[in-house]
């Protein structure tokens, strides 16, 4: 009974408790996980005008992609693809996917596996995948049968970022302004720094010294060689030269360090300058390309949930696709539209990052018209002195070369002893200038060689420049009035290698003996090999070039020599003609 009593009382207590509880207080323990869960959400954050509107454009460039349609390119490109992947399966039909595999592992492959594993990287890589991008990369591909309106789509996204950089055109030159300002004062800044460890006395300098491990390691040395010095007979003289060598030791260490603390700091200051120097040249076109960049960035960021959401990826065409195509899978068909989906959003991307970054800027800068008027007033000096030169030619003077005045008694030479001129016109491609100056002046020395009934030959090293050598000594036959005198085939291709060609040349030189041999133009190490050997036929040879290291040989070889800019200035020294 007592205990029947107890369970009684405590049954009572327990109602009387849960009659005293509000509903509110009930409700908040049946919802505890609702409660938990509105408490951990977060608030939504914020976004700023300009974050507003990058969004506004990431979501347009994600619109485009949605409308795009790759109907067209699939019908172009998977027969192509597809046919790719039977030529292999018909070369190869035993080919099995798990060769890849087992490639991957480094196991080894017998010769057929080996061999049609080879044929289907190729197939892959050489043939399906160069082929989607040779055909997908083209402009045509993006902008040839692109709707006008998704054109218009992504410039109009394009300008919405322009539109707003413009808008901040004063912000941007004041904030760049503030920015110069800060690394002058910087730089000034370093300036003072550098004056002050000048000024540094030998105390503070020791201070920092006492952190260089190889200044204390030796401090060490000395003094254990002081304390060694002490036990010694003769202890005052060793003493004296110990502490003398310490003291020299520290002077030098503090004359290295300072040396070195103001060479760092200078190089701090220069680079402090440069950047100053650098960015005070900014425009206000280079202001806005980089504005327009910032925010491209910050569309970027806002793109990247929306192409998580699609499952954007890069383009790639797999094995699993390809052994889908082999088996007439439907599901590689969509797999297919899908990868040129993908690469259609590359390119897409960066269509709109140069359509925004890189602006046009206007043909005529405002804050450049010093400039212009400078150009201007030199072009018209330029042309005033050439034209006064023209009418005055003849009363010119013209600093004599004693090079191109031999020419007529070199060429004149030839024709007493009754042997050929040798021309040669270097090793230069015929678009180096010294190649060009060369070949005007050989038009002059053809000119001549006809006057006096002599005979040229011209090896060259480039069949292009044999054209136009023949061109120039035709040309100077015909200037001098003798065109039939002119020999074709004594204007020749020799070889394009650097030392063939002077073996042929020295060849040349050796079997003909010419009275005469000229060398304008571009050499290397040839040189001294061609003219040694025109010094060893016995005639008078006459060089020029501007390889400052060829100079030397020509000089110590040839009877003349033409030095630098005296090779450009010869055409019109001989022809007495500007022009």
């Amino acid at each position: 009974m007592r205990s029947i009593f107890k369970h009684i009382i405590l049954l009572a207590l327990a109602i009387s408790v849960y009659a005293q509880q509000t509903p509110d207080s009930i409700s908040v323990s049946g919802t505890l996980a609702d409660s938990v869960k509105v408490n951990a959400e977060t608030p939504a954050a914020v976004l700023s005008d300009e974050e507003k509107l990058c969004k506004e454009v990431a979501e347009d460039i994600i619109k485009i992609y949605d409308s795009w349609s790759p109907e067209r390119d699939y019908k172009i490109l998977y027969p192509r693809v597809k046919g790719f992947v039977d030529d292999f399966f018909a070369q190869y039909p035993d080919f099995d996917f798990k060769v890849i595999q087992k490639d991957k592992l480094g196991e080894k492959l017998n010769d057929y596996e080996l061999r049609s594993f080879v044929a289907f990287k190729g197939t892959k890589n050489d043939k399906i995948f160069e082929e989607v991008s040779r055909f997908i990369t083209t402009k045509d591909f993006y902008w040839g049968y692109i709707s006008k309106e998704l054109d218009e789509s992504i410039n109009k996204a394009a300008d919405k970022l322009k539109k707003y950089t413009l808008s901040r055109k004063d912000t941007l030159l004041a904030d760049q302004a503030e920015y110069v300002e800060s690394l002058l004062l910087e730089s000034r800044k370093y300036e003072r720094q550098l004056d002050s460890i000048k000024a540094m006395p030998d105390e503070k300098v020791i201070d920092d010294l006492l952190s260089d491990e190889n200044y204390n390691n030796e401090m060490m040395a000395i003094e254990f060689k002081i304390d060694s010095a002490k036990t010694k007979p003769e202890v005052q003289a060793v003493l004296e030269r110990l502490y003398r060598d310490k003291d020299q030791r520290i002077l030098d260490h503090i004359f290295s360090k300072r040396k070195e603390l103001i060479e760092n700091k200078r190089a701090e200051k220069i680079d402090a300058k440069d950047w100053w120097v650098e960015e005070k040249r900014q425009t206000i076109f280079d202001l806005y390309e980089l504005e327009n960049a910032r925010l491209s960035d910050l569309v970027y960021g806002f793109i990247t949930p929306l192409e998580e959401e699609r499952s954007i990826t890069s383009f790639d065409i797999n094995d699993e696709m390809i052994k889908a195509i082999n088996n007439n899978d439907p599901k590689a068909e969509e797999e297919f539209k899908l990868q040129l989906k993908h690469k259609f959003y590359s390119g897409l991307v960066g269509a709109f990052g140069s359509a925004v970054i890189y602006d046009e800027v206007p043909v005529f800068r405002t804050f450049r018209t010093n400039v212009l008027i400078g150009t201007f007033l030199f072009m018209i000096l330029f042309f005033y002195i050439f034209i006064k030169v023209k009418r005055n030619r003849e009363k010119l003077f013209i600093r004599r070369i004693p090079g191109l005045d031999a020419i007529d008694d070199a060429v004149g030479r030839a024709t007493e002893m009754g042997k050929p001129v040798v021309y040669d016109c270097g090793i230069g491609y015929y678009t180096q200038i010294d190649t060009i100056a060369s070949m005007l002046i050989l038009r002059s020395v053809a000119k001549k060689v006809a006057e006096f009934k002599a005979e040229i030959y011209v090896p060259t090293c480039d069949p292009i420049i044999m054209q136009i050598s023949e061109e120039m000594v035709a040309s100077g036959f015909l200037d001098a009035g003798y065109p039939e005198d002119h020999k074709k085939d004594n204007i020749f291709f020799l070889a394009a290698d650097q030392f063939a060609f002077a073996a042929g040349v020295a060849g040349i030189l050796s079997r003909k003996k010419p009275a005469t041999a000229f060398h304008f133009g571009y050499y290397a190490a040839e040189s001294l090999l061609i003219s040694e050997a025109g010094f060893a036929a016995g005639a008078i040879q006459v060089a020029g070039t501007t390889a400052v290291a060829q100079l030397p040989f020509f000089i110590t070889a040839c009877d003349y020599t033409l030095i630098g800019e005296e090779l450009y200035a010869a055409a019109a020294y001989i022809s007495r003609d500007a022009q």
